[in-house]
């Protein structure tokens, strides 16, 4: 799991199938430093601590106040700014190993160093 408050490196962009759908505000692609694009979908942050498996972030403006896996969102801390936050899920990642290599692509450059990833 990853605390953070570094800006985000490249904004969400929104699915043309969710805007050909009527439903942008829904689904929204980050691109990570790869140049990877990932799907993440709007959820409340129950329905989101609910999932068994995952990767979410916690969006708060422009800033990335938390990522990790899924199973870590009921977990994070407290104190952390990210009560509030907008939360996305991505649901795609196929086990443990991707769901890390997306956490590892997705944070921010400036953190790259400071933050462990959780087990």
């Amino acid at each position: 799991m990853f605390q953070t408050e570094a800006s985000m490196s490249s904004m969400p962009t929104v699915s043309q199938a969710a805007v050909a759908a009527g439903i942008p505000a829904r689904y929204l692609y980050w691109t990570g430093r790869s140049g990877r694009r990932y799907l993440f979908t709007s959820m409340s942050d129950a329905a989101a601590s609910g999932l068994e498996s995952g990767v979410a972030i916690a969006v708060s403006g422009e800033h990335i106040a938390w990522i990790g896996e899924v199973a870590a969102l009921a977990h994070r801390s407290s104190g952390m700014d990210a009560r509030g936050a907008d939360i996305y899920v991505h649901l795609l990642a196929e086990d443990a190993s991707a769901r890390r290599a997306v956490i590892w692509d997705l944070r921010p450059a400036e953190s790259a160093c400071h933050l462990p990833l959780a087990a």
